[in-house]
């Protein structure tokens, strides 16, 4: 491994290629030698030629049979990073100066283990969060705030996935991300922190880390759509199997929260719609969790093919 080498940063991208091009050339402008770049596209058709007009040294891997599914293009880009540093943008972010460095001060920390940066919508007011940043509360629901304006490093539960890193040493204990939340892939992110979590490692919010998120359109459907809404409670309830068991009062006082939360919605056709999402996605979410979570915690590290052999190629050990 190029000792020199600190900081990888990983793209995946899918059917945006303008999106990509403005998130490589303000990478261009930020990184310094001792970082690469890592993309993943999973487009029908090859973006190399225009990616690497942009960033002549980003590595360019053409994967359209991965189109769909998130986290095994965040898994494919595992097999080429080279840096103690793993970060993760989404392709519709723009660094901010100073983002480099900030994430490399806080993994500066030994005992800081994963980090996830501030993440700019563009929102009237986002600067400003009153509740604790990035936490997964007793009822099972989570806080966010990575939009919050901050001077100082906040403890985490969870982060955000258009603008988060790891140490390469993480990743390979834990066996690369959880393939397996389909559709939109929400909950990945949270995920993978909560599994650090559960190495006993720390993870941290770094205000100073900033991207602005400038979101590109959906290939299919549109955010908070019914399509989103399913995918959402379906990966939610995997998540909470997976993080505190079938049998945990955390996932079946969630569960109960999402059908009171029906008589919420104003106008009956409104309850209609959200009583139908919600049995539909609950009824999916619990089919899945059977086959994926076990009545306790599921263990951190994942024990199969994929997780042995992202082991052995973030570790450095030769085939």
């Amino acid at each position: 491994m190029d000792e020199a080498l600190r900081l990888s940063v990983c793209v995946v991208t899918y059917e945006r290629e303008t999106f990509l091009e403005r998130c490589l050339a303000a990478l261009a402008g930020e990184l310094d030698e001792g970082a690469e770049v890592v993309v993943v596209d999973a487009s029908k058709e090859d973006h190399a030629r225009a990616a690497r007009a942009v960033m002549p040294s980003a590595t360019y891997v053409h994967a359209p049979g991965l189109a769909g599914w998130m986290t095994r293009s965040r898994n494919e880009a595992l097999r080429h990073v080279r840096g103690e540093i793993v970060a993760f943008l989404d392709d519709d972010v723009v660094v901010r100066p100073g983002w480099q460095s900030a994430l490399e001060a806080a993994f500066a920390i030994d005992a800081v283990a994963a980090v996830a940066g501030r993440t700019c919508n563009g929102l009237p007011g986002e600067e400003r969060y009153d509740r604790e940043i990035g936490r997964l509360l007793p009822d099972g629901t989570l806080t966010d705030g990575f939009a919050a304006e901050g001077s100082e490093l906040v403890d985490v539960d969870h982060g955000i996935g258009a603008n988060m890193s790891f140490r390469r040493s993480v990743l390979a204990e834990l066996g690369g991300f959880r393939d397996d939340y389909p559709g939109t892939a929400l909950r990945e992110d949270t995920d993978i922190f909560l599994r650090v979590r559960a190495l006993g490692a720390r993870s941290v919010f770094a205000p100073a880390a900033v991207v602005d998120h400038r979101p590109a359109p959906h290939v299919r459907g549109a955010r908070f759509d019914t399509r989103y809404k399913l995918y959402g409670r379906r990966n939610h309830m995997v998540l909470l199997a997976r993080e505190a068991g079938i049998g945990s009062r955390t996932l079946w006082n969630w569960v109960g929260a999402q059908f009171r939360n029906v008589g919420s919605a104003s106008g009956l056709r409104a309850r209609v719609m959200r009583l139908a999402v919600t049995i539909v996605g609950v009824a999916w979410g619990a089919g899945a969790m059977l086959k994926d979570a076990r009545w306790r915690p599921t263990p951190p590290r994942r024990r199969d093919r994929t997780g042995d052999e992202l082991r052995r190629i973030l570790s450095g050990v030769p085939a």
